[in-house]
């Protein structure tokens, strides 16, 4: 049977790679560069030179850093995200609410990615946000993942898991494909996910799927210590909040859709 994948070029594949790397190590020489990726210097050279050439990266002290034409490419990407668009505020809006800190996530190659994140007043683990700013992330140790898998079609929301895998950040991290699939009929019927310890020892969080008649978008969250976090004000306030936001951005994607 032939292979049905598209051709690749190594080339490309071997920039992209140069790019991830260079951002990976915040920095690097030609030889380092070389070091970490296992290719030949002037192999590496070339890849930088073009990369400079076309302003992606610049040249400092012998060392080669990504540019600021990236920042440029990102603002352009996020001020064209429909869902970026439809819930910016909304989750300043949450965040300034509660005063904790709130999460907007949509999902591309079975990752999360945070187009948004507000600290309210009393947010808490402020460097640990930033960083996750820019990652992709597992879905199922979020609040915001766990409720965008459960929305999606079964076999999309297997095929996700299946390839990603199931990875532990802490003995609360759930692992068993099985059981994470039960915890989906939950959150279907009560309309929100909840990150129990899930993620982070100490810290819980709350979150419902953002979706309208033309699709599932992402999901809105909002996390804070577990000694706020009570499961009483999860179930009850906290659900309340969270589901309104993501209903006021379904809405606010619909009104664009409609434009």
């Amino acid at each position: 049977m032939a292979n049905s994948s598209p051709r690749t070029l190594s080339t490309v594949e071997n920039t992209c790679r140069v790019i991830d790397t260079l951002e990976e190590m915040d920095g690097a020489t030609v030889t380092e560069l070389a070091d970490a990726l296992g290719l030949s210097k002037p192999g590496v050279y070339n890849h930088l030179a073009t990369l400079k050439k076309m302003e992606f990266v610049v040249k400092s002290d012998g060392e080669y850093r990504l540019s600021l034409k990236f920042l440029n490419k990102g603002r352009y990407v996020l001020d064209t995200n429909l869902l970026h668009i439809a819930g910016e505020n909304v989750t300043e809006e949450l965040a300034e609410e509660t005063g904790e800190f709130s999460h907007l996530m949509t999902c591309e190659f079975g990752r999360g990615v945070y187009l948004h994140k507000v600290q309210g007043e009393k947010g808490i683990s402020e460097n640990f946000n930033k960083m996750k700013r820019r990652t992709h992330d597992f879905l199922h140790w979020s609040s915001s993942g766990k409720a965008y898998l459960a929305h999606l079609p079964p076999e999309e929301a297997r095929t996700i898991v299946e390839e990603q895998g199931l990875p532990s950040m802490n003995e609360n991290t759930i692992t068993d494909q099985a059981e994470l699939f039960e915890e989906f009929e939950t959150i279907r019927k009560q309309g929100y996910a909840i990150n129990d310890q899930e993620e982070i020892l100490g810290t819980r969080a709350i979150g419902a799927p953002i979706q309208n008649d033309n699709g599932l978008y992402g999901a809105i969250s909002i996390s804070g210590p577990k000694s706020r976090f009570s499961f009483e004000k999860l179930h009850n306030e906290l659900s309340e909040k969270v589901i309104e936001a993501a209903n006021i951005i379904s809405v606010n994607i619909s009104t664009l859709q409609n434009q």
